[in-house]
């Protein structure tokens, strides 16, 4: 075989490195993500400067740490995503709903040692838990259901996250605010826009190892077709629980107001 033959095979079975590369709208994709929660942590650590009050502090303490615990669960992935991948649909599961406990401690905490307020979603953690986790059970659990038809990429799944915290934290709470002290921020237009410029880029990294996690462990079942239906509407599915779990929230309001809890 002549040299110019040989150097025509290795290119042959070399992939190209045109074909390597992420299509355009990948980079940028990637890009505006980077870009988005860096804006948002930035935010958070000016305004914790500036005003270092104690709200403030948890916040970007609780934000920063919620962030840092996924970075923990990624760099450690070689050690338990092999055991809990031997079962990877029910433990997608039940991790991504043990790690969204852990981050609703986490806020809890944070608010308690800096004597912060309206951080967590009460100060007793027990009644936290009780408020929130109806909320993330059935997000998580619907997730890891479209996760398995979908196969969202890494970047998708943490917007995702962003867009179902916008629901869960940015409209259920100041929408039964709205209902019960008459609190107008919810019909607010700047409030949403603060929403969408600041606190989605903030709120990635608060649901972060609540999906995650969770879509590396969907990623070892075998792939099912995909369904006709778009893809958008696969990635909205775990908001239309946000309905559900106002009228849930509504009534344990009420019925803690009864027995005197504050």
């Amino acid at each position: 075989m002549t040299q110019a033959g040989s150097i025509t095979k290795d290119l042959e079975k070399a992939p190209s490195a045109l074909t390597n590369r992420l299509p355009l709208w990948q980079w940028l994709r990637r890009a505006v993500l980077i870009a988005g929660i860096s804006w948002g942590l930035f935010v958070l650590i000016l305004a914790a400067i500036i005003e270092p009050t104690p709200h403030n502090n948890a916040m970007f303490l609780s934000i920063a740490t919620s962030g840092a615990y996924t970075v923990v669960l990624w760099v450690t992935r070689p050690l338990w995503l092999p055991i809990l991948g031997l079962m990877p649909r029910v433990s997608a599961v039940l991790l991504g709903i043990l790690n969204a406990a852990i981050v609703e401690t986490i806020f809890w905490f944070f608010e308690m040692l800096t004597g912060a307020e309206g951080i967590a979603a009460h100060p007793n953690l027990l009644i936290d838990l009780l408020i929130t986790m109806p909320w993330y059970i059935p997000m998580v659990a619907t997730f890891v259901w479209v996760q398995h038809r979908r196969r969202f990429s890494a970047g998708t799944v943490l917007l995702l996250g962003g867009l179902y915290e916008l629901g869960g934290d940015g409209f259920v709470g100041p929408f039964i605010s709205l209902f019960l002290d008459g609190n107008t921020q919810v019909i607010n237009p700047v409030y949403w826009l603060l929403l969408g410029l600041i606190a989605f880029w903030q709120f990635i990294l608060v649901y972060s190892s609540m999906l995650l996690p969770s879509a590396w462990l969907v990623n070892k079942l075998p792939p099912i077709p995909k369904p006709k239906l778009p893809a958008w509407v696969d990635a909205i599915l775990p908001l239309l629980w946000l309905p559900l779990f106002m009228v849930y929230v509504f009534v344990l309001i009420l019925i803690l107001g009864f027995l005197g809890v504050a």
